[in-house]
């Protein structure tokens, strides 16, 4: 008996063909964005993957001042791994600092 030769042919399913031409046209869209800004690329794509040309972010170097309580601000609860410290809600602001507790503050 000869021997039966199977010819295998590979194609990709409709859907695994959208699949991969989306995959490809996100990559390309990105990397043309990226790359045709018109301008210097933001500070992340030199921290992040060490291109030069990037935007350099400043800092400063000092210390961030105690933040003070008000009475506008609000107690959330006590501070897990700062004993007799309680979480503070601003009221001039959505931001949440770390302060003593009040006299008497249970929780």
């Amino acid at each position: 008996m000869g021997k039966l030769r199977v010819k295998e042919r590979r194609s990709l399913a409709p859907h695994d063909r959208r699949k991969t031409g989306a995959l490809l046209a996100a990559l390309v869209g990105a990397a043309v964005l990226s790359g045709c800004t018109g301008g210097a690329l933001p500070p992340v794509f030199g921290a992040v993957f060490g291109l030069f040309g990037a935007e350099v972010a400043p800092f400063r170097v000092g210390r961030i001042p105690e933040t003070v309580v008000t009475p506008d601000d609000r107690v959330l609860g006590l501070a897990a791994n700062n004993p007799g410290q309680c979480i503070y809600l601003s009221g001039q602001s959505n931001r949440r600092f770390r302060a003593a507790c009040p006299e008497g503050y249970k929780v």
